[in-house]
């Protein structure tokens, strides 16, 4: 008889879910469901539990047969406890309590934050794993993972991995969301890079269409030699290269991983960052690999399966 287990991937507008087999891994199914926009302590717990029970009866799956459930939420986890969620209304919320009262005894829960949960599932899924690495992320803002001798860093209250919030440079103005200035997201989330473009163009000749700008078009156009898209990608590149060269000295990770939407660059972006990355590595650190991520989208839900399924063999 199969077993199964479920990762569950909590966002702002969706609630991703995947099944997977426990033995192979391979995902027998996944869908989406929209996230409750009120009472979050109650309604997201509900909605994970009906959306499991629908997909086990249409799947003619007993609820018995499902031996673990991992769940990862955009905001600081600490030993499945989140102090203060800024996307949801879950401050001061055990998910792992909140979620077992609707399991039977013998289902294994985990949660932990999205980024680092998304570290464990990029680096498991690698065709080998490493045991220490460092997964940075890159889209609407920039996130982090750190797995260290196989294990996620959540650190004291789960802020471990917030890559995003390393002080790279003194010039900017602009206060970042975490309070403080010159932050590698502002650089590196869409946000920044769409807003050093438009002032590049003030004053640049360039391909790129002022009144329909993204990031996509900006990646485009610099594979195509254009200088305003080049000086906006070789700064995000700079400013990642000089962040994993700090996380480096302390961590030393087997392997970088760089994901979000912006990786779809390809090596085009990944050759840039290890060049700068190689300007400021020191000792031997200069040797780690890069490499992109491989699971897009699906990284939370393949994370949070894979992370309980760890906790369940290692019982």
């Amino acid at each position: 008889m199969s077993k199964y287990v479920y990762g569950i991937d909590v966002g702002g507008t969706s609630i991703k879910i995947g099944l997977f087999d426990m033995k192979s891994m391979e995902m027998i199914n996944d869908f989406e469901v929209e996230t409750p926009k009120y009472n979050h302590k109650e309604t997201i717990f509900e909605t994970i539990y009906q959306s499991i029970t629908n997909n086990n009866m249409e799947l003619n799956i007993s609820l018995d047969d499902v031996l673990g459930i991992g769940i990862d939420v955009p905001c600081p986890v600490k030993k499945g406890f989140v102090i203060k969620c800024v996307n949801l209304d879950l401050n001061d919320t055990d998910l792992i309590s909140s979620m077992k009262k609707y399991l039977p005894n013998h289902i294994e829960l985990v949660a932990a934050n999205d980024a680092t949960i998304a570290a464990f599932g990029e680096n498991a899924s690698l065709n080998k794993p490493y045991d220490n690495a460092v997964l940075i992320t890159l889209g609407t803002g920039v996130g982090g993972g750190v797995i260290l001798d196989g294990v996620i860093v959540e650190g004291a209250t789960g802020l471990g991995g917030e890559i995003g919030h390393i002080k790279v440079y003194d010039e900017e103005e602009k206060i970042c969301g975490c309070g403080s200035k010159g932050c590698l997201e502002q650089i590196c989330g869409t946000a920044g890079i769409l807003n050093y473009t438009k002032t590049l163009l003030l004053d640049n000749i360039s391909i790129l269409n002022k009144d329909h700008l993204s990031v996509k078009a900006i990646f485009d156009a610099a594979k195509l030699g254009d200088d305003v898209a080049l000086k906006t990608v070789h700064r995000v590149a700079k400013y990642i290269g000089i962040a994993a060269s700090m996380l480096s000295i302390i961590n030393e990770p087997d392997v970088f991983i760089i994901g979000g939407g912006v990786s779809k660059s390809g090596d085009f972006l990944l050759d840039l960052i290890q060049k700068y990355y190689k300007e400021n590595a020191r000792f031997t650190t200069g040797e780690i690999p890069f490499k992109l991520a491989v699971t897009g989208n699906q990284a939370g839900i393949i994370g949070s399966a894979m992370l309980v399924r760890s906790v369940i063999e290692n019982k």
